[in-house]
């Protein structure tokens, strides 16, 4: 727990404050926060009829809005009054979209991971190749027709919870650096592989890399370089997921980053624009 303090106080510091934009997707019928937002999608209990039990019980697993359907329209008022008291934002959409390692790399600000079509190992790989590539609004949908999937019948917690809740925390911690984000053209990685990727990104007064690799478990690591504008420093890249760094080597026309990355593997580190004499 130390660590995760450390990592946002300096995270914290490269991040002073969030930016604002917004783009809107044509399925987005209700426009949410411009802020970067962890959602659950729900749909009531029974089916069209939202309970703040239900909402209260979302917010307190981590999630910071709830994803309502736009066929439940006739619940849609009472949820959001609901939501305001649990403190949650309102995202409506007409359906669900799955998330894949393809579908991740378009640029799109709402995405949808389903939880049963999705490898438990690859909740945070694909939550973080999405956000590299411009997702801000991020729902995930238990799959179920009503209720919010938090407990099974027998008021158990699914196996499905801890991971999920865990990635959306990740999220959660980084959303004042997300929030900002915007593509940095220039990379170019060698040999191109292509479960690899990794992105770019201006954050204001830093740099943020994320590097995702979707290859399957037992297939080697990723072993690639990546080759960043001449003018993106080449050192001390904060790791803003344990609070370690790494060095780049500087080239005459670029910078060289030397990427071993495992399967199922995500890399997010930052630095300040400003370099240190």
């Amino acid at each position: 727990m130390k660590a995760v303090f450390v990592v946002t106080a300096l995270a914290a510091a490269l991040f002073p404050a969030a930016g604002r934009s917004a783009v809107d997707e044509p399925q987005v019928l209700i426009r949410p926060s411009t802020k970067t937002q962890v959602s659950l999608w729900y749909r009531g209990l029974p089916a069209r009829v939202p309970r703040q039990v239900d909402l209260d019980a979302i917010r307190d697993a981590g999630f910071t809005a709830v994803t309502w359907p736009l066929q439940h329209v006739d619940g849609a008022l009472e949820l959001r009054r609901m939501a305001g008291r649990a403190r949650l934002q309102v995202v409506i959409r007409s359906e669900p979209v799955a998330l894949t390692a393809a579908s991740a790399l378009q640029k799109s600000t709402h995405v949808d991971i389903l939880i049963p079509q999705t490898p438990l190992r690859l909740l945070p790989v694909l939550m973080w190749r999405a956000v590299a590539h411009g997702a801000r609004v991020v729902s995930f949908d238990a799959g179920l027709t009503q209720g919010t999937g938090l407990r099974d019948d027998a008021g158990n917690t699914p196996s499905w919870v801890a991971p999920v809740t865990a990635v959306a925390h990740q999220l959660f911690l980084n959303r004042t650096m997300v929030d900002m984000l915007t593509t940095e053209p220039g990379v170019e990685v060698e040999p191109a592989l292509p479960r690899l990727d990794v992105a770019l990104l201006d954050a204001g007064r830093s740099w943020v890399l994320i590097a995702t690799n979707v290859s399957e478990p037992g297939v080697p690591p990723a072993d690639a370089y990546a080759f960043l504008p001449h003018h993106v420093p080449p050192a001390e890249w904060l790791n803003l997921f344990d609070g370690s760094t790494i060095g780049m080597l500087r080239q005459p026309s670029a910078v060289r980053w030397h990427v071993v990355l495992g399967p199922g593997d995500v890399r997010l580190y930052a630095i300040s624009k400003i370099e240190k004499d």
